[in-house]
């Protein structure tokens, strides 16, 4: 295929990629698109990839083949192979020849777990978002080495996988906090509700209806909108503070 037919096979997923929904496909399953798509690159045998949390620590690995998912793990499981440089330093490591002394001597026990598979030659891409570097992308080559046409279609797959993924996590944030809202709104509103009727069952005022819910809910380790629950929900003859039949 030519790279003039490929850019244009390629676009669509380039865009699926970036503009990926956090509804419906898993993080797992979008990565599992990437390593697809960027197998599909000429040159490119097998591909992987991985991201990490805040913390440095795996979360998700896809591969598009067995082979390729078994050096993810290596590398996940080992803390070592040029997936994790290239994110460490957010720097693409082109063409790296796992013959080579200095790979044997830096990922001891990848780069032979590499060789054995048939792939002398790998590229790995950071997954980079905001500056942050969330995963990794890595392409195994058993032929010679990644031109820069290919290389920059690579680039192109992991930014707007990149892209997707901190897109889909800040829809994820502002659903959370929207629930947050939410539940904190309905809370206010119960509570707003549980003074005003103990206000006039008792014959008080809602502040001092507010401070025996305050107290009550304290004193018997509750929280403030369960009693109050109780109170809107309770007959006005039961509950935590029935209305005294005269």
């Amino acid at each position: 295929m030519s790279l003039a037919v490929h850019d244009l096979s390629m676009a669509p997923a380039l865009v699926a990629l970036a503009a990926a929904s956090p509804h419906g496909e898993s993080d797992e399953q979008l990565l599992r698109r990437l390593a697809a798509t960027a197998a599909r690159i000429p040159g490119v045998d097998a591909a992987g990839c991985s991201t990490v949390d805040e913390t440095g620590r795996p979360e998700e690995t896809a591969a598009s083949s067995d082979v390729a998912t078994d050096l993810e793990r290596v590398q996940g499981e080992l803390s070592e192979g040029p997936g994790l440089d290239s994110r460490r330093i957010r720097k693409t490591l082109a063409n790296v020849e796992m013959p080579h002394p200095h790979s044997r001597l830096r990922w001891p026990h990848f780069a032979p777990r590499a060789l054995q598979a048939g792939y002398p030659l790998v590229t790995t891409l950071p997954l980079c978002h905001h500056g942050r570097a969330i995963g990794s992308l890595t392409l195994y080559c058993r032929g010679g080495a990644l031109r820069p046409e290919q290389l920059r279609w690579s680039a192109l797959l992991a930014d707007a996988t990149a892209a997707g993924l901190g897109h889909r996590d800040a829809l994820r944030q502002a659903d959370i906090r929207e629930q947050q809202l939410q539940h904190a709104l309905k809370s206010r509103v119960l509570i707003e509700q549980a003074k005003g009727v103990l206000a006039e069952r008792l014959e008080c005022t809602v502040d001092d209806a507010f401070d025996l819910l305050r107290h009550h809910a304290r004193r018997n380790r509750l929280k403030l909108t369960q009693v109050a629950g109780e109170i809107v929900n309770s007959p006005a003859t039961a509950g935590p503070f029935p209305r005294q039949v005269r």
